[in-house]
């Protein structure tokens, strides 16, 4: 960000104007005044832009957390249901499995003659 502003604060400390008859110079003043409220508008601009991505990612955030929050809950529900199922005897699904192991093991394993 520092590249994008004329004078950097240590400048700015450090500026000394030259003495005219009346006072300080002037127009030597004011471009320095110039400057300095370009680089606050700069600056301004800046932080207007953070700030506006700062709600973004803070919303897409809330949009996550709600997302987590949701497969949490869907994933202890199918945990329930399965540990109910097993529970209930409905594990054909298991009863099938083993039952195609062992015919397998008996097709493949086969002694040979």
């Amino acid at each position: 960000m520092a590249k994008d502003t004329n004078l950097s604060a240590q400048e700015i400390y450090e500026k000394e104007f030259h003495v005219d008859v009346k006072g300080y110079y002037a127009q030597e003043v004011d471009e320095f005044l110039d400057q300095v409220i370009e680089d606050y508008q700069t600056y301004d601009e800046k932080l207007e832009e953070l700030g506006q991505a700062l709600a973004r990612y803070e919303e897409k955030i809330k949009e996550l957390q709600q997302q987590v929050f949701a497969l949490q809950t869907e994933n202890g529900n199918l945990n329930e249901q399965l540990k109910s199922d097993f529970k209930n005897g409905n594990s054909d699904q298991v009863d099938i499995l083993k039952r195609i192991a062992r015919l397998e093991n008996a097709v493949f394993n086969t002694p040979k003659e």
